[in-house]
């Protein structure tokens, strides 16, 4: 039997044996030695180690068993010092202890990986000043937790938000530091980039960008930090997180090829045939890769040669990133900074999604997704085999899907070789789902028990569960928790409150349910549950809240804030907008908007000036407009027969009635409607969540449409007379939408979930329809005379 010396015990030295004992397990005596004193585990998952959301336990990858019954000799805490290529003998050192002891080979690997970047400030060397880099860092880190109480983190890529994600759990006031506009440069154009920051921030992680530190400020330990601006910041602690060095050191000394990294071809071989490396110590055609995808495809192609079995060469990475960072889900793939570059973007504000994709002739070559990377995949396969995208450009931004609409998700899956990477966290390609399935996983759940598949950060869960799906023949169950605070979907929490006969509070629920944690949404999902189920009998708890509706105000891009009375129908009087023009005037307000909604947008309110305009707006006798709520907002009409000579019926006077039918209620989602005063739908009503054609003979009502993102025609639901029939179907219809809807959830996606025939089963009769109308509570007041409200501003 030949000895295999594997120098490192990190994931990609692991992986190397791991493919090793797949392809020939007698070829080799293995000896592995690694200079940390624990057992091998996944880097990846150190933050939430950090976070005190899993034990070191967890993120082992092999264990004492798999060592014993490979029969390999495993040296944790020891060092190769000397290699002596001639005789091929290498010379193990403990660290602890110094003694040594040589071994033999027949083939070397070396896995030494990276060391991280210390930036040379003045002060690097204090007590305090810490990388992110392995478990003893994080074990010093946990120590200090409740000692000290401020921490700066030095970066802002992914090591460094983790680490401050990680940090903010264990109790610390976390700043971040960057020298770039926005975070995650590396990963994401700015603007996901901000939207990425804007939810970390909602945690209270601070963050300083364009920043360059100076130094470091302290004696002994770290006090401060000293930026080139002059400012201060103090700190006890300091975390870098700026990036790797490849760790050729001991490749230097022995006489390798380097070049900032142990120069390798494309059989993983450096410059002596007997030894061969991989993972972050290499350069491979001048590229280092630090991500996992890429070290598990070279520890394939090396355990293939050094068994004499070469079926694969390396030639280098496609990269796509597919994470989940304080529980968002980011992709990105390709190039997305190039300003030659044709750009298609897309932004869904209720779901905090967005899509970006960068094109260059007919050809996609970058996408960033930011909340949902459900596309990832066939994003990543259109940018890797330069796809002319000519004959779906049309569908393009809407991902995976037939001309007609429908879902095409399976071709990226079966695109896919089986040695494509699904997971990067537990390094799961679709050939190992391929093997689980054959040996037994039937279902999802035994997927991820078997593989460890998307039991990490989750980024990969979505193409995890396609791949599962396309291979296995078995759909999966998909039910999408409120939040990362429990394992209950949304449907069962509002549930279990619509069986609820008593009036309970958020946490009284949140208890009652076993939630983990509590965050802004399943605070803000379980507030309006509770308020729709019991109307006037609860109190709103404003802290559960979102911003905007504890603010009365919508916030905007630069801090300040928009306001929009409300103007029934889009109508108004010359008082009303002279009273609008004198607040505007009074108060500076430097941009006044007619809205799409027909009502007028007042912008750029400072904070403090909101308490005196809404004072003044209800004293000259206007309501909120409710712009920043889940609630009804408008009532688009045109002028009907009033003025209109086409005009069949009163849309005008119809529409203020159904705004004052359903006028300030909080619903899962915005609510707007539409009234066209004949069948020319000049007030674009069938695009609406209620909308009503007026015809000679009644009124036609359309409901589920929706313009955005996504534009979806009304569906025709029924005819009716007379106006009074009208407003007691739009109240009923309401009712319905508030207490069988999820929070959040559009009346388009509502009907998409149901069906129209479920909504009209419903109210398919006087008697239901009546039913539904009379539990719908009576308009409640204008919050703006609230000063209960007012007082959170």
């Amino acid at each position: 039997m030949k000895n295999l010396v594997v120098v490192g015990s990190g994931m990609s030295a692991m992986k190397v044996v791991d493919e090793v004992l797949k392809i020939n397990p007698l070829m080799y005596k293995i000896t592995i030695i690694g200079e940390e004193k624990v057992l091998p585990y996944n880097r990846i998952m150190l933050s939430p180690v950090l976070a005190g959301e899993k034990k070191f336990d967890d993120i082992k990858t092999h264990d004492e068993s798999y060592f014993s019954q490979n029969n390999i000799s495993f040296k944790p805490g020891c060092a190769v010092t000397a290699v002596d290529r001639k005789s091929k003998n290498v010379l193990v050192t403990n660290i602890e202890d110094k003694s040594t002891n040589n071994i033999n080979y027949n083939r070397l690997v070396i896995c030494t990986g990276s060391t991280p970047f210390i930036l040379p400030l003045p002060g690097k060397e204090l007590a305090g000043v810490v990388s992110f880099r392995d478990i003893y860092d994080v074990e010093y880190m946990q120590s200090k937790a409740g000692k000290s109480k401020k921490v700066a983190i030095i970066g802002t890529g992914l090591l460094g938000l983790e680490a401050a994600n990680g940090l903010n759990e264990l109790g610390f006031e976390v700043s971040v530091i960057g020298n770039a506009e926005s975070i995650m440069n590396m990963q994401l154009d700015g603007t996901s980039g901000g939207l990425l920051q804007k939810v970390l921030a909602q945690k209270n992680i601070h963050f300083k960008m364009n920043a360059t530190t100076r130094k470091i400020v302290g004696e002994d330990k770290v006090t401060a930090l000293e930026f080139d601006d002059g400012s201060i910041l103090e700190t006890d602690m300091v975390v870098m997180s700026v990036g790797i060095i490849p760790n050729d050191t001991l490749a230097k000394n022995i006489g390798l090829q380097t070049d900032r990294g142990i120069i390798v071809n494309d059989t993983m071989m450096t410059s002596d045939p007997a030894i061969y490396s991989v993972g972050e110590c290499i350069k491979h055609r001048g590229m280092s890769y630090g991500l996992v995808a890429p070290l598990f495809e070279q520890a394939r192609v090396c355990a293939e040669q050094v068994c004499e079995v070469s079926h694969h060469i390396y030639t280098g990475s496609d990269i796509s990133t597919k994470l989940k960072i304080s529980g968002v889900d980011v992709f990105s793939a390709g190039e997305f900074n190039n300003p030659e570059d044709e750009i298609m973007c897309s932004k869904d504000h209720a779901l905090n999604t967005r899509k970006r994709l960068s094109i260059r002739g007919d050809k996609l070559v970058g996408a960033v997704l930011f909340g949902d990377s459900t596309d990832g995949l066939f994003y990543f396969d259109l940018i890797k085999n330069e796809t002319d995208i000519t004959d779906i450009r049309k569908t393009l931004l809407f991902g995976d899907i037939n001309i007609d609409g429908s879902s095409a998700g399976a071709k990226g899956v079966e695109k896919m070789t089986e040695d494509e990477q699904v997971c990067g966290c537990m390094g799961v390609t679709k050939g190992d789902i391929v093997s689980a399935v054959a040996t037994g996983c039937n279902s999802f759940e035994a997927l991820q028990e078997e593989t460890g598949c998307a039991t990490g950060c989750g980024g990969c869960t979505s193409v995890a569960k396609q791949v599962f799906s396309f291979v296995s023949g078995a759909k999966v169950s998909n039910k999408d928790t409120l939040c990362d605070c429990t394992t209950h979907a949304t449907e069962e929490v509002r549930q279990y409150i619509r069986s609820l006969d008593k009036v309970m509070s958020i946490d009284e629920v949140r208890s009652a349910l076993d939630f983990e944690e509590s965050c802004e949404a399943c605070g803000a999902a379980i507030n309006y549950y509770l308020s729709s189920q019991f109307n006037e009998a609860y109190i709103h708890n404003d802290k559960e809240r979102p911003h905007n509706e504890q603010m009365h105000a919508n916030k905007q891009r630069d801090g300040t804030y928009s306001i929009v009375p409300q103007m029934q129908g889009g109508l108004t009087t010359p008082k009303e907008l002279k009273a609008l023009a004198d607040i505007a005037l009074k108060y500076e307000v430097p941009t006044v908007k007619v809205t799409g909604g027909q009502r007028i947008d007042l912008l750029g309110i400072p904070k403090e000036n909101l308490n005196d305009m809404w004072d003044e707006i209800s004293e000259a006798g206007m309501e909120s407009g409710y712009a920043y709520g889940k609630a009804t907002r408008t009532c688009k009409s045109c002028v009907g027969t009033e003025h209109c000579m086409m005009g069949t019926q009163d849309s005008m006077g119809l529409s203020v009635k159904m705004e004052d039918a359903v006028w300030s209620h909080f619903m899962p989602h915005k609510f707007k409607m539409g009234v066209s005063g004949c069948p020319r739908n000049c007030a674009e009503a069938t695009i609406k969540d209620f909308g009503v054609i007026c015809t000679e003979k009644g009124y036609e009502i359309h409901v589920a449409g929706a313009c955005g993102i996504r534009t979806k025609a009304c569906l025709k639901d029924r005819f009716f007379e007379t106006e009074s029939k009208v407003i007691e179907y739009l109240k009923a219809f309401v009712q319905l939408y508030r207490i069988e809807a999820n929070y959040l959830e559009r009346v388009m996606h509502f009907e998409e979930r149901v069906g129209l025939d479920y909504i009209q089963s419903k109210l398919d009769s006087p008697e239901k329809i009546k039913h539904y109308a009379d539990l719908l509570p009576k308009t409640i007041k204008n919050p703006w005379k609230t000063t209960d409200h007012r007082k959170s501003a």
